[in-house]
């Protein structure tokens, strides 16, 4: 049975997760290209995996796939600028950043994964992109996070 959806009226739904905002990362010859993407999770430690999902639609899926590799930045609360300009554009325009396992990563993230792809799956719109992750640095700092089609904050310390 197909559930008959308003895909944006499910967007919404989906909206209320709080998430953590990541820019996904990739370098063809001399081309650095990213996205932005909050579809990112661990998936294993041993070996290290980790999974992003990637519109079909985005020139970085085709890139990703051509040079089998890929880097994941988790964003700072202060690179709001830095998610808006890869939400808008693939180029790294005055974006400062580091290589890490051999692919751009973005400078000042709080934490920091190059990959080498594994496998890629489809799912729907989307595709999966399972990474081994090759490198990875992290540092103290608060993460940027998006819920509700906005920006939010962390509170000042944890719960309880």
């Amino acid at each position: 049975m197909s559930l008959s959806v308003d895909p944006r009226d499910l967007r919404n739904a989906f909206g209320k997760f709080a998430t953590g905002v990541t820019v996904i990362t990739v370098r063809l010859g001399d081309q650095e290209h990213g996205m932005t993407a909050n579809l990112f999770s661990s998936v294993s430690l041993d070996p290290p995996m980790l999974l992003v999902c990637v519109s079909k639609k985005a020139r970085s899926l085709r890139v990703i796939s051509e040079c089998g590799q890929f880097g994941v930045s988790v964003l700072a609360e202060d690179q709001q600028s830095v998610s808006n300009h890869f939400a808008g554009k693939p180029e790294f325009e005055n974006i400062v950043f580091a290589s890490l396992g051999g692919v751009p990563t973005i400078k000042g993230a709080i934490a920091q994964f190059g990959c080498r792809l594994d496998s890629i799956h489809d799912a729907g719109d989307h595709a999966i992109l399972l990474g081994e992750i090759s490198e990875y640095a992290y540092c103290e700092g608060r993460p940027l996070l998006y819920q509700d089609g906005g920006y939010r904050e962390l509170s000042s310390g944890p719960l309880g």
